[in-house]
């Protein structure tokens, strides 16, 4: 692709909103309410994506169920976030990593109860910046100021911390668990670190410092698929690369410049069940949405503030299925097959959620095609 700027099509105008004839009808993303919601693209397209929320607090997204004693004695405010920054979802609860408060929270999405990782005496965490949750309930936490993985037990103990050998400086800054592999990317050595889920072993390390296939120049974001491929954002190299269970480099999409499909400054990612690569983009203010052969589906969010912006996108977290509570914010005509959320570093709501689906007009109804 060429690196050519098209006329009238500037690095400024992909970052503040874009308008794209690729896989999808023509439409741009909405940068402020259509009625109660925000779709993309805008209409007349019909949405493949809906904002449903942005919030600070816990309290914004669950309401909580008070009784009368409540309100006479006055109701605790619930948990809010500072600077979130990694997310993940497993199981109807939330993981925030909150750089500020030097955290990270855990909420209940179903009952609306909170707690925190990292704020013990015994356990004080630096600068938490990704997570990833197993199967088994057992959390881990890649802390920039640490220089480690710290590995809590489902009920918020710390178990032990994880580092490479032979790697004094490694800075530890996404997290990504499938099976019996985590895998750590860092950015002080340019690598992919792996570690057994089961006895906590590091097992290999593959990548390099470079661009040519199979290196990395900050690998900011990792992810696997369900069918076991592995997903790395590169923030410097403005791509993502696709890896085989054997670390083979077999595929790579994005690079710099602006036009469709071409990345700034990607962040973190993540997978929908249906192979859909979300990946955040904190140069452009976007999060793009990519299928399985690399090929860009849509854009979502932007740099405004306003209900639906991604004014500094970080941390990407799908959710297949979420408690009724919260799909309670799904518009009545929209079909929403899986969510995803994001986090923003800067905005007066930090963290949003999403709806990818189908839009139903009569018996007509549009997707997201792959």
């Amino acid at each position: 692709m060429s690196r050519q700027v098209a006329p009238a099509f500037t690095r400024v105008a992909k970052a503040a909103a874009v308008c794209w004839p690729v896989l999808v009808a023509a439409g741009c993303a909405s940068t402020a309410p259509q009625g109660e919601w925000v779709g993309f693209p805008s209409p007349p397209s019909l949405p493949r994506v809906v904002h449903l929320k942005s919030f600070n607090g816990l309290d914004e997204l669950v309401p909580p169920r008070t009784s009368f004693l409540d309100f006479l004695r006055g109701r605790r405010i619930g948990p809010s976030v500072g600077i979130p920054a990694g997310i993940a979802y497993r199981d109807m609860h939330l993981y925030i990593c909150d750089t500020e408060a030097g955290a990270v929270h855990v909420w209940d999405l179903a009952s609306g109860a909170s707690w925190q990782l990292g704020t013990s005496e015994a356990t004080v965490l630096g600068e938490p910046v990704d997570v990833a949750v197993a199967e088994s309930g057992t959390v881990y936490v890649a802390d920039t100021v640490r220089n480690e993985v710290l590995v809590f037990s489902p009920a918020g103990a710390l178990r032990r911390t994880l580092s490479p050998p032979n790697h004094p400086l490694w800075r530890p800054v996404a997290l990504a668990i499938h099976a019996d592999r985590l895998f750590v990317t860092d950015i002080a050595s340019h690598q992919v670190h792996v570690f057994s889920a089961t006895t906590e072993a590091h097992v290999a390390t593959f990548g390099d410092p470079g661009n040519a296939p199979g290196r990395f120049f900050y690998p900011t974001g990792v992810a696997v698929s369900p069918t076991g491929k592995i997903h790395i954002s590169e923030m410097m190299n403005a791509r993502v690369q696709t890896f085989d269970d054997e670390f083979n480099s077999i595929a790579r999409f994005g690079q710099p410049g602006d036009r469709y499909g071409d990345l700034g400054k990607p962040k973190n990612l993540d997978v929908a069940a249906d192979g859909t690569i979300i990946v955040s983009d904190a140069e452009f203010a976007h999060v793009h949405l990519f299928n399985e052969r690399g090929e860009l589906l849509l854009l979502v969010g932007g740099p405004t503030d306003e209900p639906g912006g991604t004014p500094l996108p970080n941390g990407v977290a799908v959710a297949e299925s979420l408690p009724e509570r919260v799909k309670a914010l799904v518009p009545s005509n929209f079909s929403a097959r899986y969510f995803f959320f994001v986090t923003n570093s800067i905005g007066r709501n930090r963290i949003s959620l999403f709806a990818v689906g189908e839009r139903r007009v009569g018996r007509t109804s549009s997707t997201v095609h792959r």
